[in-house]
C-alpha cells in the first residue's frame, strides 16, 4: 500500500547471525540490527516475533506478539491507511 514502510529489527544477535537469518528467510525489506536489544527493551518486546504498527503520527497504533497471518497483517495495514 502507498505510504507503508516495512522494517525488520533483529534483536540480540550479532551481524553475521542476523544476516544468515535474513538470507534464509529471503527478507527483501530493510533490516536493522539491534545487537544489544536496546530497541527491543525500549518498545517492551517480550517475545519474538513482535510486530508493531506505527501510525503517521509516530505512535504505536497496534502490536502483535507472535506470528501473524498475512490476512491479519493486511487488515491492520488497511486500518492504518484509512
Amino acid at each position: 500500500a502507498a505510504g507503508i514502510e516495512v522494517l525488520a529489527v533483529n534483536a540480540g544477535q550479532d551481524r553475521a547471525t542476523a544476516a544468515a537469518f535474513v538470507g534464509k528467510l529471503g527478507i527483501s525489506y530493510p533490516t536493522l540490527l539491534d545487537e544489544d536489544a536496546a530497541i527491543a527493551r525500549r518498545y517492551g518486546v517480550v517475545g519474538l516475533p513482535t510486530t508493531y504498527f506505527i501510525g503517521r503520527d509516530g505512535r504505536v497504533a497496534a502490536k502483535q506478539v507472535g506470528e501473524m497471518t498475512a490476512a491479519a497483517f493486511e487488515q491492520q495495514v488497511a486500518e492504518l491507511v484509512k
